[in-house]
């Protein structure tokens, strides 16, 4: 794999202007700015509101915003004034990509939608972020992560049986969001410069981002009269799948097929539950899920331990692995070994580590290009520059 000091960065030259803020946007031009592109991020003078959220490390200083915004450009621009729209304008005038998340239908009425955008730069890629889309009977609805992954039917899914239903714990909707961004703004640029020449208007939204997370759950509801809805810890549709405790810790096993149930068995030993239940499918083992969970639980019971029980399962090859607490990932011997973290400067603590690209390239150089920008360290260079090409067109 590519090591982080060699190679071509693929996005090299391409001019992103980012105006979007907190998360699914931010992560979206994150992986674009990994890749080589120019990021410049449009800032209110009051700043992006995730400079204020954990972990803070100073005065309008946060963890949470130097890793979602390592290697761009910060400009401070208040789009309630003509000047500062005059130099949105001017910026997408020259830009390849235009990513924002605001509510649906605010930068048309400030004379910055697509339609006005596409005027002044006919190939340019914009890309619109929201809880519910431009589209439907919620466009235009403020929403958050959370509220859409409640409509997408996500909530529903997380929690025990007869329980009020969790929220769960990640970002989910607004990280899927930003990742569908990301390739669909890649593949608008492929058609721009490989088929026809011209932009494209790009609309994501947070509920259609969460839905693929369903897995088969969609599909039963879709092709059948399934009513799936959450099973606690395991998985509703597949034995065993799930989270099982250990005398001194829970851990996971994935044993999703029937060639993976036979090695769990034969692991399990017979002794360990009723002669007379046939298990040997996933349908007779829904049927008999508790009779599996017990079964693998009083086993785990007699290895001693959680870590005894996993060189037995790694050992017969069946996928399974801790419940590693959050604390224990970053320094973790997996997270180390894979690179999974990134080094970048900083001017407050001269240096932080924080997640890197989640993918690794044989022949790119692939990650964070430099540290996170202070709020408007930019504007004066930018500006300067704007209106240099301006006296040079007269």
């Amino acid at each position: 794999m590519q090591d982080s000091t060699t190679g071509v960065r693929p996005l090299s030259g391409l001019k992103v202007l980012d105006l979007s803020q907190i998360l699914a946007g931010p992560y979206c031009t994150r992986l674009l700015a990994d890749a080589g592109a120019e990021v410049t991020k449009i800032e209110p003078p009051t700043g992006d509101p995730s400079r204020n959220l954990p972990a803070m490390i100073g005065e309008n200083h946060s963890g949470y915003f130097l890793w979602l915004n390592a290697g761009k450009r910060s400009v401070v621009a208040d789009l309630r004034s003509q000047e500062g729209r005059n130099l949105i304008l001017a910026l997408a005038a020259e830009a390849d990509v235009l990513v924002e998340n605001m509510r649906p239908g605010s930068l048309n009425d400030k004379g910055l939608g697509y339609e006005q955008l596409r005027l002044v730069n006919p190939g340019l890629v914009m890309c619109s972020i929201s809880a519910f889309g431009g589209t439907g009977a919620f466009a235009g609805r403020a929403g958050q992560g959370i509220v859409a992954e409640g409509w997408a039917g996500v909530i529903d899914m997380n929690g025990y049986p007869g329980q009020t239903p969790l929220p769960l714990g990640v970002a989910l909707a607004d990280v899927s969001a930003g990742i569908h961004a990301y390739g669909a703004i890649l593949t608008a640029l492929y058609r721009r410069d490989h088929v026809d020449g011209i932009g494209e208007y790009i609309d994501i939204s947070l509920f259609d981002a969460s839905l693929p997370f369903h897995e088969t759950a969609i599909e039963e509801v879709e092709f059948g009269d399934a009513e799936p809805t959450r099973n606690g810890s395991e998985h509703r549709a597949v034995v065993p799948y799930g989270v099982y405790e250990a005398p001194d810790a829970p851990l996971v096993i994935a044993a999703g097929t029937e060639r993976l149930w036979k090695r769990l068995d034969e692991v399990l030993g017979e002794r360990l539950g009723p002669a007379d239940v046939d298990l040997s499918t996933n349908e007779l083992r829904l049927r008999h899920r508790q009779i599996v969970k017990d079964r693998i639980e009083k086993w785990a019971g007699l290895q001693g331990s959680r870590d005894r029980a996993l060189e037995q399962l790694t050992r017969a090859g069946i996928p399974c692995g801790p419940v590693v607490a959050v604390k224990d990932v970053a320094r973790g011997e997996l997270a180390t070994s894979r690179g999974t973290f990134a080094t970048i400067p900083d001017a407050v603590l001269g240096q932080v580590s924080v997640l890197g690209t989640p993918y690794k390239t044989t022949n790119s150089l692939i990650g964070p290009t430099g540290p996170a920008p202070a709020l408007g360290e930019h504007t004066e260079q930018v500006v300067a520059a704007v209106l240099d090409r301006g006296s040079r067109r007269e």
